[in-house]
């Protein structure tokens, strides 16, 4: 890794190691740029090669996931690109054109894209808009359903007393209900370190390892290796409404680890190797709860619109900022380039702003390899339908 993309990896990993905890659910609330920071709309000289890196299929599934997700909103609910807005209708319709011709355009792509659509351009983090991409993937750990020697670290689901309330304007707060009244819900040092959560029979499953039950809080969702060789999926269900603090970014604020040798990989090792790891670990007070999954759709992964992720197309990002849903364009060009179509189908509690994008690499070794390893700059675009023969007027404008 260069010494540029090690700086990516320590600003990456100092904030979080992939969108914090991916819920799926109904639908969600949308809230619009009120400028047009977030993207620009650029004129066809200034659009970029729009070139496609990876295989056609999973473009088509990444699309059809996405079109599902406008056919569920009321058709005339708006999406902002930048200040220009779009419909659902109109979106479901310019995608899903495009996913029912894809098998049949080969080298056509780019020239259909360039034909149907306009081009919105991240305004990144600095004059040159660049963006930071980072990686995540489905998380795999082994674990039991029985507490034993060897598997004794608990994942917990959501307790009963944990109660969400949304205030008038919206804003969601987390308590913890008794019958002396309401406080704030137990933070991980009291839950892990100090057993707030004992003997309750909260326990759905037992890790081997506290700090890969970490990991899997911050992706979110996941998968149990038994014993026995099966694989259980397990769902995010609720957090106790603390918010989420880096153990990364701490970890080299206090000159534990040096950033500039910093990375997942040895960030994980010196967690395990060390006797005070669980200390460390109760610097982000945020705590996630789960759910086994047996259903037939204990395969996918759903990000934040309830849509199923696609590995190497789905990404994260913020949807303050970026609509959600949409077709985009990305292009890394460091330590691993990449340069191909997406779909924006998820988002996270650290990725934040008109500059940060995490990219599903999807599930298995190969994935897990890609995901703690990409760490780059790029560009990032989102593509809009064509209203008539100059692009056409907004809607609303």
């Amino acid at each position: 890794m260069s010494s540029r993309s090690a700086a990516l990896a320590l600003v990456a990993l100092a904030g979080c190691l992939g969108p914090v905890e991916k819920k799926g659910g109904g639908p969600v609330a949308f809230a619009p740029s009120p400028t047009d920071r977030g993207l620009v709309r650029l004129e066809a000289a200034a659009w970029p090669a729009l070139t496609d890196d990876a295989p056609r299929p999973a473009l088509a599934r990444a699309l059809r996931a996405s079109v599902d997700f406008y056919a569920r909103q009321p058709g005339d609910r708006i999406f902002l690109f930048g200040t220009d807005a779009y419909t659902a209708a109109e979106l479901a319709v310019a995608y899903g054109r495009l996913a029912d011709d894809l098998p049949g355009l080969g080298l056509g792509l780019t020239e259909r894209v360039r034909r149907d659509f306009i081009v919105y351009m991240s305004a990144g983090t600095d004059a040159d808009r660049t963006v930071v991409f980072s990686s995540y993937y489905e998380h795999e750990l082994p674990a039991s359903l029985k507490k034993t020697d060897r598997y004794r670290y608990p994942l917990y689901a959501r307790p009963p007393d944990l109660e969400e309330r949304v205030s008038a304007r919206g804003v969601k707060t987390v308590v913890r209900r008794s019958a002396a009244g309401t406080r704030p819900y137990h933070t991980r040092e009291e839950i892990d370190s100090k057993g707030a959560l004992r003997g309750r029979g909260l326990e759905i499953a037992w890790a081997d390892d506290p700090v890969q039950v970490f990991f899997l809080q911050v992706q979110g969702s996941g998968w149990l290796r038994l014993p026995n060789g099966e694989r259980l999926r397990v769902r995010y269900a609720g957090n106790n409404g603390h918010p989420y603090k880096s153990v990364g970014g701490n970890l080299i604020a206090t000159g534990v680890l040096p950033g500039s040798r910093f990375s997942r990989r040895t960030m994980v090792s010196f967690l395990e190797k060390s006797p005070q790891r669980q200390s460390y670990l109760n610097v982000n007070p945020r705590y996630v709860f789960f759910q086994i999954d047996r259903s037939a759709n204990r395969e996918k992964v759903f990000g934040s619109i309830n849509a199923p992720l696609t590995g190497g197309r789905s990404v994260a990002t913020d949807f303050s900022l970026f609509p959600a849903g949409a077709l985009g364009w990305m292009e890394a060009r460091e330590d691993i380039p990449v340069a191909r179509y997406i779909l924006n189908q998820d988002e996270g509690g650290a990725i934040k702003g008109p500059g940060r994008v995490d990219f599903f690499a999807g599930g298995g070794p190969e994935a897990e390899k890609f995901a703690v390893s990409f760490w780059e700059k790029g560009r990032l675009y989102f593509l809009a339908p064509r209203r008539g023969s100059d692009g056409g007027a907004p809607a609303g404008n």
